[in-house]
């Protein structure tokens, strides 16, 4: 247990470094979900949670002043106590969701006042001209305002995991079907969220299709993306050679003109 509560604090150490090492999307759950289950020894089963954590949250995305909740605190505790129950992804869905709604709010109260103030502190080093302060600022500053995180989650399967699987072990048999059900709903209007900011007329069709050769061709998911690939890399060419003619066309007008 205590390994495995280092090991968790770890991973959440390095899904707070999103900040430092730029846009990795290191803190996405199908990458956490992945390293718990290895945490665990059970590679397959963490990918497949984290997987089913990432359609969830695939929506989840901040625009403006929208902030989602927080995807770190409920794919690792929500995978890490879902394996440890030896329950299926419906139970880190379960788990997950809630998790990250409270997460969203202790981050709210603690780590935005934190950042706020060595916010200030860099605009200060700014003013002075201290290039050295200012990185160390920015760095202490951006682990701080995650300090909640790095103490709360493994604290939370620390001192919770035993009483979690206990009350999993103890859940009849409906509100088990019940959570069955509902872990293939969320993951569904997670991915109709993300539908919904990207889709317009000129996407829409490649969708349809793509649908209806899953449910009528009966063609698997890859099959399907390997043909939209393929697609994509034949209309790039196509536009490609297209820019190139019209470029040449315009060069032979232009001495035309000149003549």
């Amino acid at each position: 247990m205590e390994l495995q509560t280092i090991l968790i604090f770890l991973v959440t150490f390095i899904a707070c470094s999103e900040f430092l090492l730029g846009t990795s999307l290191i803190q996405r759950p199908i990458v956490l979900g992945t390293l718990i289950g290895l945490i665990f020894g059970q590679l397959e089963t963490g990918i497949i949670m984290g997987a089913t954590l990432e359609l969830a949250f695939i929506g989840a995305v901040s625009v403006g002043a929208y902030i989602p909740p927080d995807m770190i605190s409920g794919t690792i505790l929500g995978t890490a106590l879902a394996i440890q129950a030896g329950t299926g992804p419906e139970t880190a869905l379960a788990l997950g969701l809630p998790i990250s709604t409270v997460m969203l709010a202790l981050n709210s109260i603690l780590s935005s006042p934190t950042m706020l103030i060595f916010t200030h502190m860099m605009d200060k080093d700014i003013e002075n001209g201290d290039i050295k302060k200012f990185k160390w600022h920015y760095f202490f500053g951006g682990y701080a305002s995650f300090l909640p995180r790095l103490i709360i989650i493994p604290c939370a399967f620390y001192f919770g995991s035993n009483a979690v699987v206990s009350l999993l072990s103890q859940i009849p048999e409906w509100l088990q079907t019940g959570i069955t059900i509902s872990g293939g709903v969320i993951p569904a209007l997670g991915f109709a969220m993300l539908a919904q900011m990207i889709m317009d007329k000129k996407i829409a069709p490649f969708f349809f299709i793509g649908f209806f050769a899953i449910k009528y061709l009966e063609l698997s998911t890859t099959a399907v993306a390997i043909f939209a690939l393929a697609y994509v890399v034949i209309m790039f060419f196509k536009e490609k050679e297209k820019n190139e003619n019209a470029t040449i066309v315009s060069q032979e007008g232009v001495e035309f003109d000149e003549f």
